[in-house]
């Protein structure tokens, strides 16, 4: 079972998972010359604010997704983030911390995933489903507002049916329905083994302060509390222009627990005192989230992808949808739509993200562990205060709650970075001493103007990288342009003119090197960096991204080719005429 010219695709479902999913397919599919047309079926609207444009996510685009969506060559547009998130503060009942990035960059995106809140005004263009759908159709897609009511599995194909009556059908059957509890049993009754994921019940609200009140006190940081309240996993404030999105995840969220968290002093502190939250009729929901995924998400012709098939455990759901997405669409141009391609190839990529859960639930674990004894969270603090003199590489303890509350890092990685005998060492010391309670210093509410950019800002002239230094990153252009420049026998020769989408500094991670090349800014250019690491393990996990770097440089090659043909031809033309431009003294000689 191959997808040839000709194939027919139906993808149910425009959110992130099924969107990404046309968007690579129909990539592959032109690298390839494979001609193939693409349906989505997608009933909801995305310009719509509140629920019926909502799809019921806290909204976080996390580091390492931001970058390799960067490397993929998507730049989320500066109208779709709200805020880019660049610290985030550790809110305790034995004290607070602000962890800063370990980059002077914003590399984490706040935004709505449809048009924003209920009655909120002037955010038609914001939603960041609205943005994925938009790319994919415009990679060839074709949206088709319609619901499904059902799906006949064949033979000889999938037949999908609208609520209207008509039916059409197609090679191959993707469902990104998500947790939709129709769509689930829709699939479920075509008994190919399929059984829905185990979702659990969380919070989200959405709280209207005006800017000025944002920006004051919370600013371009994500705070995140560790409380000890039942059933409470994880809970954080994030700032969205003129609202604020809280979100609560766990085991059993219910009201009773909303209202305890509220009330608890550490959380009335990060508001202005005079203020009731009470008082604030806020747009809000109690969504499901997947915290165990779904068996058997396929058979020969249909593939579940996202939550519908499996995510991460209450992180990054986004940044799963866009994992199994890529390696279905993958699967589905490289290696076939049967079951046995779906798991050989789609299979392992579902599998790694159960396992790295696995190890989550017992990071989450750990950290309610914490959340009950106030001696662990005062030697937390106190460690991570003094991680804050020091250089980002440096900060161990903070980079682990960094890539622990935003997502940034599989729980694997998390958990190795804590096997280090210093690390605990450090940590049972200060518990120690955290056994005598002492006035902890807080942190300054320090907190600037949101920016809803990412990446870091330079102004005209400054220099991004110079030649001859090392370095382990790439930088991608978010907006403006740069000059690239090599100094030679103390000449500076111009090589290029990047803009945005172009990457550099590709050489001295590959090759090992130091920086052949000096680039600096022409105007104000916002760069984001990508690290070597993120890089290298999503280029070993997915391959296909190796193409892209190599036509980019292709054409970079070419380009300079092209340059020095160009120079030839000028030295010949002046050396041809060079006799008759010779003055009398000149001849003579």
């Amino acid at each position: 079972m191959k997808l040839t010219n000709g194939s027919k695709i139906a993808v149910i479902g425009g959110g992130p998972s099924g969107s990404f999913f046309s968007y690579f397919l129909l990539d592959l599919a032109k690298r390839s010359d494979t001609h193939i047309h693409l349906d989505i079926y997608e009933p909801q609207d995305y310009t719509i604010q509140g629920p019926q444009g909502c799809n019921h996510c806290g909204g976080i685009v996390s580091e390492s997704l931001v970058q390799i969506l960067a490397s993929e060559g998507i730049n989320i547009p500066t109208e779709v983030i709200q805020t880019g998130i660049d610290s985030y503060v550790m809110h305790t009942d034995v004290g607070s911390s602000k962890i800063d990035t370990p980059l002077d960059e914003k590399r984490i995106a706040a935004m709505y995933r449809g048009a924003g809140p209920l009655k909120s005004m002037g955010l038609t263009e914001s939603s960041f489903d609205g943005f994925l759908l938009k790319l994919a159709i415009q990679n060839g897609a074709t949206l088709i507002n319609k619901g499904v009511t059902g799906i006949d599995i064949g033979p000889p194909k999938p037949i999908v049916k609208t609520k209207d009556g008509d039916s059409d059908a197609y090679d191959l059957v993707v469902g990104a329905v998500g947790l939709n509890p129709r769509s689930l049993k829709m699939f479920n009754e075509l008994d190919f083994g399929f059984s829905p994921p185990q979702p659990a019940k969380t919070y989200i609200t959405e709280f209207e302060l005006g800017k000025d009140v944002v920006d004051t006190y919370f600013g371009n940081a994500m705070h995140v509390f560790l409380l000890n309240l039942p059933n409470l996993q994880f809970a954080a404030i994030i700032p969205k222009g003129n609202y604020v999105t809280l979100a609560m995840l766990g085991d059993k969220i219910d009201r009773d627990l909303v209202n305890s968290f509220l009330n608890a002093q550490v959380v009335k502190d990060c508001f202005p005192r005079d203020l009731e939250l009470a008082s604030i009729n806020p747009c809000k929901c109690f969504p499901k989230i997947n915290v165990i995924g779904a068996k058997q998400p396929f058979c020969d012709r249909v593939v579940l992808i996202g939550d519908c098939s499996i995510s991460k455990l209450y992180k990054n759901g986004i940044g799963a949808a866009f994992i199994t997405a890529k390696a279905a669409a993958t699967t589905a141009l490289l290696y076939g739509i049967s079951k046995k391609d779906f798991t050989d190839h789609y299979w392992p990529a579902c599998k790694k993200l159960d396992f790295d859960n696995a190890i989550g639930r017992f990071v989450f674990g750990v950290t309610h562990f914490i959340q009950k004894r106030k001696s662990i969270k005062r030697g937390l603090l106190r460690m991570v205060q003094k991680e804050q003199l020091k250089p980002g590489e440096k900060r161990y303890l903070s980079t682990v709650l960094w890539d622990t509350f935003t997502g940034s890092a599989p729980y694997r990685s998390i958990l190795f970075r804590t096997l280090k005998p210093q690390f605990w060492s450090n940590l049972i010391w200060k518990s120690f001493l955290g056994l005598f309670p002492v006035k902890i210093k807080g942190y300054k509410a320090d907190f600037n103007k949101q920016s809803r950019s990412l990446g870091k800002l330079y102004q005209h002239g400054e220099i991004i990288v110079r030649q001859g230094e090392e370095g382990a990153t790439l930088f991608v252009i978010q907006s403006g342009k740069v000059e690239v420049v090599q100094t030679k026998d103390s000449k500076e020769v111009h090589l290029a003119i990047l803009t945005e989408g172009d990457f550099f500094g590709e050489m001295a991670i590959f090759e090992k090197d130091v920086r052949s090349s000096t680039v600096r800014s022409i105007g104000q250019t916002r760069v984001l960096t990508i690290d070597k690491k993120t890089l290298m393990n999503r280029i070993q996990d997915d391959p296909s991204l190796t193409f892209r770097i190599i036509q980019k440089l292709s054409s970079r090659i070419r380009g300079i080719d092209h340059k020095i043909s160009h120079i030839r031809s000028i030295d010949r033309r002046n050396w041809n005429t060079r006799p008759e431009q010779l003055d009398d003294r000149d001849k003579g000689n």
